[in-house]
């Protein structure tokens, strides 16, 4: 008897399976897309200073406006930026690398369950960091200030709550799914 290849069964056949991989290939060229759209706008937006000043807005809202972006700053604020910017790069090149399992027909497997779980930590990461991120802008940007000028921005919005949940699931999804695989590897190799 022919020995099962570990991991290796879809558990899809027929439509369903055809209309996975032609998603997962579709979802594989937007996170491309979107991972060179990420860095090419970030960027761009510290060597513009205007687009850094929108940024800053975007993170800090109305206090954005009133603090000071010389060419020490800006570049501050790249730094800063940077870490979450990082981990969210981490997380879509593991979504594009999930893609490309389905897209490869491997669905419920160790590696998969990997790339899912990776990119959950990131999704949750981002919950985190967002708060983190715009407090640290405002402390650094604002440093310079004089005495009693200078600011400290505690943020957490919506958003940043249902990253943390919504990591947490696909954390939680991704330790299903390498358990199942593990329980239907061994039931494999008793037959």
């Amino acid at each position: 008897m022919q020995a099962r290849r570990s991991g290796a069964s879809t558990g899809l056949a027929g439509p369903a399976a055809a209309k996975l991989v032609r998603l997962s290939r579709a979802m594989q060229w937007v996170t491309t897309v979107g991972i060179v759209l990420i860095v090419a706008l970030i960027g761009a937006a510290f060597l513009v200073p205007s687009w850094t000043r929108n940024l800053l807005l975007t993170k800090l809202g109305d206090i954005g406006t009133r603090l000071p972006l010389d060419a020490g700053n800006q570049a501050l604020a790249a730094v800063i930026i940077a870490v979450p910017v990082a981990v969210m790069l981490w997380g879509l090149i593991n979504v594009r690398a999930l893609f490309g399992e389905f897209a490869r027909g491997q669905v419920f497997t160790a590696t998969a369950g990997t790339y899912l779980q990776r990119f959950g930590i990131a999704v949750l990461a981002q919950g985190a960091l967002g708060p983190i991120t715009a407090t640290a802008l405002a402390l650094a940007l604002s440093l310079g200030n004089p005495p009693g000028q200078r600011l400290l921005v505690l943020t957490f919005s919506s958003n940043d709550y249902v990253s943390v949940i919504v990591g947490g699931v696909l954390i939680a999804v991704a330790a299903v799914m390498r358990e199942a695989t593990r329980l239907a590897d061994e039931n494999a190799s008793f037959v």
